[in-house]
């Protein structure tokens, strides 16, 4: 039997600082485009994204099962759909993370994760605010089909991702990003492609929508320039939906087994 999931990265309108605005934000796309198995929100979706929201966290973070899983939790029980978003965390001793979490069909908690890479280059001031997060990665399973999840900068650092591969045994990765035009925009989508063809799987990426954003992308396991290619949206928001195929998925890896040919007493488990 085939196995497939339909994934729809949305790209949203931000409202810096406003968490009401922003969950009805999301919860209007989720609504407005239905039928998809997973949704991908950007990073830090409840709270909006940048300098403005980051100085104003106390007021903005919440606990894991906050604001934010209540109103998601109720969605995806309606939808019948999991549901990624993304928010700042309060942690211990007063610190701040970034972090992400996915509600499943029945409205209960999937998975969560810290961001384990803070950022500290371009115009982003993260490590003013945030803390790495040092939580273990958490997966779960869509129709037997097993996610993990990274956030925005992670996706610069090739451990994360082949940990989750070659430990969790992941076919798709989610991708809450919150990425502003500067130098790091640049190679955003490189390092997507990176990723993806190294470790043979699927990634959904996404952003805020807006002339200082966009491009949200869904990246195959591999490029052949004519079927299998990056997509992605432009400014605007708007859903940005791929398929990922467990039948197509195992055909690329019998014709690129990279991950089969790694030589391993060289290198280590990873």
């Amino acid at each position: 039997m085939d196995q497939k999931i339909s994934v729809a990265g949305l790209q949203l309108p931000q409202a810096v600082g406003d968490r009401g605005a922003n969950l009805s934000n999301a919860i209007d796309a989720i609504c407005s485009h239905p039928g998809h198995d997973v949704y991908v929100l950007p990073e830090l979706s409840s709270s909006g994204y940048g300098a403005e929201t980051f100085g104003d966290l106390e007021r903005l973070a919440e606990d894991v099962e906050g604001p934010s899983f209540a109103a998601f939790s109720e969605v995806a029980k309606r939808q019948n759909c999991f549901i990624c978003y993304s928010f700042p965390r309060r942690g211990e001793n007063g610190k701040f993370h970034i972090s992400a979490s996915v509600v499943d069909r029945a409205g209960k908690l999937a998975a969560h994760y810290d961001k384990w890479h803070v950022c500290s280059t371009g115009v982003c001031c993260e490590k003013d605010f945030f803390v790495d997060g040092n939580m273990p990665l958490e997966v779960f399973e869509v129709d037997g089909i097993r996610v993990g999840i990274v956030i925005c900068y992670d996706i610069r650092f090739p451990e994360i991702a082949r940990k989750l591969t070659v430990e969790k045994n992941i076919s798709l990765l989610l991708h809450p990003g919150g990425w502003p035009k500067d130098e790091g925009m640049l190679t955003w989508h490189t390092f997507l492609k990176v990723r993806a063809q190294e470790n043979s799987i699927y990634i959904m990426s996404t952003n805020w929508a807006g002339p200082n954003n966009g491009s949200t992308a869904f990246c195959p396991p591999a490029i052949d320039g004519d079927r299998l290619e990056l997509t992605k949206l432009g400014d605007e928001p708007g859903a940005l939906v791929g398929v990922v195929d467990l039948r197509k998925l195992e055909e690329i890896r019998r014709q690129f087994p990279y991950l089969l040919d790694r030589n391993v007493d060289m290198y280590g488990s990873w």
